[in-house]
């Protein structure tokens, strides 16, 4: 996984898949997902 860093979003992309298409999240919603990942 590649994950980019922008000033309103954050970018993330397959890095061993290139065909599938990547995605933006806000930086809020990102935060949380890594809040939540990071408790498991």
């Amino acid at each position: 996984m590649e994950v980019a860093i922008a000033e309103q979003a954050v970018h993330v992309r397959d890095s061993k898949d290139v065909t599938r298409p990547s995605f933006a999240v806000g930086r809020e919603g990102w935060g949380q997902f890594v809040q939540f990942a990071a408790e498991r």
